[in-house]
């Protein structure tokens, strides 16, 4: 029998050995095989035996050793995903920085917890870094204080952030570690609507009741918040006052999610400039988490690349040992307007390249090959040597949308404006630049 027809074991981590013995039958009943450990160091010594499919780890261990579990989960190669268990959401927020896949409430369902469990096992949903927050700059950990502490709450939360810098990341980690946790996480990226659904007759300005049936007891996140049009923005402050949504054919139901929205760090003066709803903004902002870009906190650069480096070398099947120091030290230097988002996508494509060697200067996209140009002191004459026109106006444009998107606050109308661009301009240079 061959590794992949092998039953898939499942590791246990807990010191309740009824709670074990019942993990253990639910782990069987998806053809897996139990491998019970009673304390943390004897599930890192047995994950170190890389023949672990699965974990199962209860965070009420004592001294937080559960979380050690899971970081140990995923330094793994590859991964081994993580499902934590917890009966007060103690360490939720750490396990699911650390990577576990899922936190569950204890006492569980086990009809629940066995679809997990299937999923996780079947092939079809391998996760195992979670909701990972890397860095450990002050203001990322300023940060998780605040999800630590407004997890355990229920009214809607506000997370203000330019483009990429890990709205989403943050609201997981928020519905993780909350008594809604064993609900449904709805992402709902307002922009993307078209904007004929968000004019009178169109279902958007209900609030779109789909939204909330389909997060019923769960959370719904709202991406973009600030590019709701203003009459839309009124209904969803009267459903978050009200705590009610309207349904079709008329009537009211109660509404049971829980909303954590994003926006722009300039949401403020968009209400002092009447763009955006003051009661919306004050229902909102009394609970607010601000997350900083990453030019902010460069010294967590290498670590985040270090991190996606390993995630795509799991995910892709690639051995790629690291990054150059050069190469290290011009992703430190970049400016990154699409914050952590783009340098994900950069790192991909590097690793994807580079496939089982080293990470070197020539793989750099050209605006990143060649140096920091000090632009103001720099000679207006050619050198004798010649200059790469090119790649010198490559690394000029991206200086200056780098700036003035830091000026704006990552608002891309304002940013277009300063550059002389129209906003559609700027959306595909942008695009260009993170993807391509």
């Amino acid at each position: 029998m061959n590794r992949l027809q092998m039953p898939k074991r499942i590791l246990i981590v807990d010191d309740d050995p009824a709670l074990g013995a019942e993990l253990s039958r639910l782990g069987a009943s998806v053809d897996g095989e139990a491998v019970i450990c009673t304390g943390a160091a004897e599930a890192v010594a047995r994950l170190g035996e890389g023949d672990i499919d699965l974990c199962l780890v209860d965070l009420d261990l004592p001294e937080a050793e559960g979380t050690a579990v899971v970081w140990k989960a995923r330094a793994c190669r590859p991964p081994v995903a993580t499902v934590a268990l917890t009966a007060h959401g103690a360490g939720a927020v750490e396990a699911l920085r650390a990577g576990a896949a899922e936190i569950v409430a204890k006492p569980f369902c086990p009809l629940r917890l066995t679809a997990l469990l299937r999923r996780l096992t079947d092939g079809h949903d391998r996760r195992a870094s979670g909701a990972a927050v890397v860095g450990d700059h002050p203001s990322i950990r300023e940060a998780l204080a605040e999800v630590d502490r407004l997890a355990a709450t229920d009214g809607p939360i506000l997370l203000r952030g330019e483009t990429g810098t890990g709205k989403e990341t943050i609201a997981r980690l928020l519905h993780g570690a909350s008594t809604r946790r064993d609900g449904p996480f709805v992402t709902v990226n307002l922009a993307a609507i078209p904007e004929r659904l968000a004019g009178a007759s169109g279902d958007r300005e209900r609030p779109r009741s789909g939204w909330m049936a389909a997060a019923e007891g769960g959370t719904i996140f709202l991406e973009e918040i600030d590019e709701l049009p203003l009459h839309v923005q009124r209904r969803l402050a009267r459903a978050l006052r009200e705590r009610t949504v309207n349904v079709p054919g008329g009537g009211q139901v109660p509404l049971d999610a829980r909303i954590v929205a994003a926006a722009r760090p300039d949401l403020a003066e968009r209400v002092a400039a009447g763009r955006f709803d003051g009661e919306l903004y004050d229902l909102l902002a009394g609970a607010a988490i601000d997350l900083p870009p990453l030019r902010a906190r460069r010294e967590d650069i290498p670590a985040l690349a270090e991190h996606f480096r390993r995630q795509v070398n799991a995910r892709e099947g690639r051995r790629v040992p690291g990054f150059a120091l050069d190469v290290m030290r011009r992703l430190s230097q970049h400016d990154w307007p699409g914050n952590v988002r783009e340098l994900e996508h950069l790192v991909e494509r590097l690793v994807v390249t580079a496939g089982t060697r080293m990470v070197v200067m020539r793989d750099l996209p050209s605006h990143l090959r060649i140096q920091v140009i000090d632009f103001e002191r720099a000679t207006r004459r050619l050198p004798a040597s010649g200059v790469d026109l090119r790649v010198l106006l490559t690394e000029l444009e991206e200086r200056f949308i780098a700036e003035a998107l830091a000026r704006t606050g990552g608002n891309r109308n304002r940013a277009a404006e300063l550059l002389g661009l129209n906003r559609t301009t700027l959306v595909e240079k942008l695009r260009r630049r993170y993807v391509a």
